[in-house]
């Protein structure tokens, strides 16, 4: 971006800022602080750019930029790593809950899994483990019956085009 673009920038902001302003008088804090700090970035990458004496700004010599651009990506790696840490952590206690209920639960979870429950409480897995220790097969399968036919009766809903859900995926950062 030239200083001429800048510089251009920085007097739309101004303009900008001086019609918020206006409306702050009527009671909109909002839009005047938002436009006064995009002024002040724009005087700032103005100062910066005449500082530096360069003809174009470029934001990898940004001094100011570059550590503001680092701490937002560890702020988001963290983010990132504590989400796949939460995930890896209800997977772990929803494969402990589905050994604990027994081999007689598994069709019951597989038809929950069908039906789009993947993420199931520890109050859904005592319930499947109180109807599989107190319904006989016959019931349990009627049950699954019932969910496989609402999953039915929910894709013929949608309509054509869209797709069906699916288990959700996690990305995995390695770097």
């Amino acid at each position: 971006m030239t200083l001429e673009n800048i510089q251009h920038a920085l007097e739309q902001a101004r303009f900008e800022e001086r019609c918020a302003d206006r409306h702050a008088d009527a009671g909109d804090e909002t839009a005047y602080t938002t436009a006064a700090a995009i002024r002040a970035e724009w005087q700032r990458l103005l100062d910066h750019t005449a500082d530096t004496r360069a003809e174009r700004y470029d934001p990898d010599h940004d001094t100011a930029l570059q550590p503001a651009l680092r701490r937002e990506h560890h702020r988001q790696d963290v983010a990132d790593r504590a989400r796949e840490a939460a995930h890896q952590a209800r997977q772990t206690i929803d494969l402990a809950h589905r050994r604990l209920a027994g081999t007689a639960a598994q069709p019951l979870y597989t038809a929950l899994d069908r039906a789009g429950l993947h993420t199931l409480t520890d109050d859904d897995h005592q319930t499947v483990r109180d109807l599989t220790h107190h319904l006989d097969p016959a019931t349990l399968r009627q049950v699954m019956s019932w969910l496989e036919r609402t999953r039915s009766a929910a894709f013929a809903l949608r309509g054509p085009g869209q797709e069906r859900p699916g288990r959700p995926v996690v990305r995995r950062s390695w770097s």
